[in-house]
């Protein structure tokens, strides 16, 4: 009984949401976040040799920072990092996440790449920390800022309230009161 409720209802909504997408003239979804094209021309993270692991040469290296840390966040980046009602999220445990751009040519499409000298082996997972939150998802990062910032803004009143009390105390005890 269960398996055809499931069955009637996935048909009704597999239904229903390419209806709203023909008909209306919705963007169709074609990945876990936001719409468009699963890898762009442009996007980060994509590209040579140098994008698919840790840079291992000087040459390598520059090319990494000059193409990653000199491209500005995109428009999507920024939505799907501040967030809006209705934002589909990852299904997944502790470290799933979702990715905006993801497909081949992607460094950790498939198996990733590990790199072969010991020095960038044991520098290798700084290196990915700041490769997903500045380069590849940077999405990410965008939502660490806005939790830090949600979280600062609504400290300050609660601080304030605290200090103007334990003040406030602190000058009643010494008018003489017994607290």
């Amino acid at each position: 009984m269960l398996t055809r409720s499931t069955r009637r209802l996935a048909g009704l909504r597999c239904t229903e949401l390419c209806r709203a997408a023909v008909v209306q003239g919705l963007p169709v979804k074609k990945q876990a976040f936001g719409y468009g094209d699963v890898a762009p021309a442009g996007a980060p993270g994509f590209g040579g040799d140098h994008q698919l692991a840790p840079p291992e040469t000087v040459q390598n290296t520059v090319k990494y920072i000059s193409q990653n840390m000199t491209n500005l966040p995109k428009y999507k980046e920024i939505i799907e990092g501040i967030g809006y009602p209705g934002q589909r999220h990852s299904a997944g445990g502790l470290c799933t996440i979702g990715r905006i751009y993801y497909g081949p040519g992607r460094y950790d499409y498939g198996r990733p790449k590990r790199p072969q000298s010991w020095f960038a082996n044991f520098f290798y997972p700084f290196w990915e920390f700041g490769h997903l939150m500045f380069v590849a998802d940077r999405w990410v990062a965008w939502r660490m800022l806005r939790h830090i910032l949600g979280v600062f803004i609504c400290y300050i009143p609660f601080n304030l309230q605290m200090n103007w009390n334990k003040q406030m105390i602190e000058d009643y005890k010494k008018g003489g009161h017994e607290w």
